[in-house]
């Protein structure tokens, strides 16, 4: 059983980072690109998917929705959602390949800090999913969960005026409630590689995480 993540990719400044922190992870990454944003990639385990550029109005999930169209899904395997500045806290991946449920969720720690950059100011308490109640609008974050790959090509991001992850989450949770299994106190690192989020080590929910490192 493999594991497939997916990164709408705009931020090529961050490219070697984030080969930087996947490498290790044993996962099949898929940088989403439109030809304006494409880089290179030499690494065997990185599949870049050129999609249509973005029209005004669109969303990232335009291009997760045309590699769910357009691209080879394995039902067994697992799929996940990420933006171009999360990673998992070390460990993460070898307890998701244990899990044998259709959809895992996890928490989400987004740093200590809010940067002035112009990005969505999003909030630095972190986002910890026990159970089905916490799967409300805004309180859950695209790469807090991975499914299945039927369920996956079965579900689409972007379905009528559904265009956010919160609604995302809300639709996994309408249709498959029974079928997630939730391990809370394994993280997404959120925004991790944006300047100025992760800036204190003490504020770290775990004593092995370390200051995030632009290659």
């Amino acid at each position: 059983m493999d594991v497939h993540i997916l990164t709408p990719f705009y931020r090529k400044e961050l490219a070697s980072s984030l080969v930087y922190y996947w490498q290790p992870c044993g996962i099949k990454w898929y940088p989403l690109m439109a030809p304006s944003d494409y880089v290179l990639f030499n690494e065997d385990w990185i599949y870049p998917i050129t999609t249509k550029e973005l029209k005004k109005g669109d969303n990232c999930f335009v291009k997760v929705d045309e590699f769910r169209e357009t691209q080879p899904i394995i039902n067994n395997d697992y799929y996940g959602v990420t933006c171009d500045e999360t990673i998992y806290e070390p460990g993460f991946f070898d307890v998701l390949r244990k899990q044998t449920a259709k959809i895992v969720m996890c928490s989400s720690y987004r740093g200590n800090a809010i940067p002035r950059d112009g990005s969505a100011p999003h909030p630095t308490k972190p986002l910890i999913i026990k159970g089905l109640n916490n799967i409300k609008y805004c309180s859950i974050g695209m790469g807090q969960w991975f499914v299945k790959g039927d369920i996956f090509r079965s579900v689409p991001y972007i379905e009528g005026r559904r265009k956010d992850d919160g609604h995302y989450a809300l639709e996994l949770k309408r249709l498959y409630s029974k079928d997630i299994v939730f391990i809370p106190e394994w993280f997404a690192l959120a925004n991790y590689l944006q300047k100025g989020r992760h800036t204190k080590r003490e504020s770290f929910l775990k004593p092995n995480w370390e200051l995030p490192k632009i290659i």
